[in-house]
């Protein structure tokens, strides 16, 4: 059986009082009806798998999607560019934990409760992570593939198009410029000329004044 690989998760915390039990299990139920309705039309993958814990008391959830790698392969050719695909599923993740977030604080908002947010992301932001570190320079696309396999596991076996794909993306990412001085080396002719003008003309000193006698603030 295909191991499922971790998409995204997102944590909310709502500082609310005890809620009666029938309520929370209604407005639980209810929450994960909209959030499955709403990742259903936004994200772009055709097999996944959502979760949802949400604990009484002080409301605190946990939501996770989570697909099979041939899933989130498939659904990344939909975009044609490898770098894109990732890019855009990973945005339609963080999007709708976004609105599971939202939609978790609407009942407690009157009252004038907020929701504390952490969100992670997961498979693909690790991948986000090597893209930007082998257009950094901070890494060689193979070293990243040697992370991306370790990442995937005995997925990336299973999957060979996606590590094929993901190689040569890495292999042709534009990198970043590095910072490079504009302004040639001074030769020692010039060098020379400005020391002999540095002593023909010495600066005048400045003497600098004493600072006042510092204030005790109690």
């Amino acid at each position: 059986m295909a191991t499922m690989i971790d998409l995204g998760t997102t944590d909310f915390y709502i500082a609310t009082p005890s809620i009666p039990r029938s309520d929370f299990e209604r407005y639980s139920t209810q929450l994960f009806d909209d959030w499955e309705n709403h990742v259903a039309q936004t994200l772009s993958l055709q097999d996944y798998s959502l979760v949802l814990e949400v604990e009484e008391g002080s409301v605190k959830g946990v939501g996770r999607i989570a697909a099979v790698l041939g899933a989130v392969y498939l659904g990344i050719g939909n975009y044609g560019d490898f770098v894109q695909g990732i890019q855009t599923i990973r945005g339609q993740v963080s999007s709708v934990g976004d609105y599971l977030t939202e939609h978790a604080v609407i009942p407690f908002k009157p009252s004038g409760y907020e929701a504390k947010v952490r969100k992670r992301g997961g498979s693909l932001g690790q991948l986000q992570r090597l893209f930007n570190q082998v257009q950094r320079r901070e890494l060689t696309p193979e070293q990243a593939m040697i992370e991306a396999e370790a990442m995937f596991g005995e997925e990336a076996s299973s999957v060979p198009g996606f590590m094929r794909d993901l190689q040569k993306s890495l292999e042709n990412l534009p990198l970043f410029h590095q910072q490079v001085s504009l302004l040639p080396e001074p030769t020692e002719q010039e060098l020379e000329i400005s020391t002999r003008e540095g002593e023909r003309k010495p600066r005048p000193s400045r003497q600098i004044p004493s600072a006042p006698p510092p204030q005790h603030i109690r």
